[in-house]
């Protein structure tokens, strides 16, 4: 098992990935980029949700590019980045196969007006070569999250879903990949359970922070069964 993490832009640092090496990609961008005010009030938020699909696009494009033709990519993404992300999937000529529904079976802070959050999605692209075996499994899965992040990163996701994503689309031994590796939760999934890991973030403090994660977590006995 290896891990291997940089310290960078993900887009320097991708296209140096091997071609075909990648089983899957398991990441958590940035949803969206915030629109500006022109002192009277929000100006419409179309122009930044397009410009921000040509930086998705750009990433996705890439590690499409470095996957195995039976590889995978799992990306989060929320309610409001959805037409973001539904618009890089037409472009890319690569339809998002499945949409998770991550329950939080919390109940999250919402404005005044409209219904409290409680759930956030997982967008699945298949390679022309992926299944997930288990025919079994539906698109809604409940875990339990709060407000209370255990890193203190503020859009850190569950371990325990992050590391069930990993094992119903991948085995032991294959190389996933986070482009926005934030805490490291993703990486501390694949040593938990055998897979090797590439990790890129651009922000030192979240790098940091995620090497020394993810080397404690090397230093733990490998977990039963894997």
């Amino acid at each position: 098992m290896s891990v291997t993490l940089h310290l960078g832009d993900c887009l320097e640092v991708m296209p140096t990935l091997i071609t075909g090496s990648v089983k899957a990609v398991v990441t958590d961008p940035p949803y969206s980029i915030n629109t500006k005010s022109d002192g009277q009030g929000k100006l419409s938020p179309w122009a930044d949700r397009i410009n921000a699909a040509f930086w998705y696009e750009e990433w996705i494009r890439i590690l499409r590019g470095k996957m195995l033709n039976k590889g995978c990519l799992w990306s989060f993404m929320n309610w409001r980045s959805f037409a973001t992300f539904q618009k890089v999937a037409d472009d890319l000529n690569w339809p998002i196969e499945s949409l998770l529904i991550w329950d939080k079976c919390w109940i999250g802070p919402g404005g005044p007006n409209g219904l409290r959050p409680s759930y956030e999605m997982v967008a699945l692209w298949a390679g022309e070569g992926f299944s997930i075996g288990d025919r079994g499994i539906p698109d809604i899965k409940r875990v339990q999250w709060s407000s209370n992040k255990p890193t203190g990163h503020p859009a850190e996701k569950p371990l325990e879903l992050v590391k069930w994503l990993i094992e119903i689309s991948t085995k032991p031994g294959d190389l996933i990949v986070d482009p926005f590796m934030g805490s490291g939760t993703t990486g501390v999934a694949c040593v938990q359970t055998g897979r090797d890991f590439i990790g890129i973030d651009c922000d030192p403090f979240w790098f940091d922070y995620a090497e020394r994660r993810i080397r404690e977590a090397q230093a733990q006995p490998m977990l039963e069964g894997v």
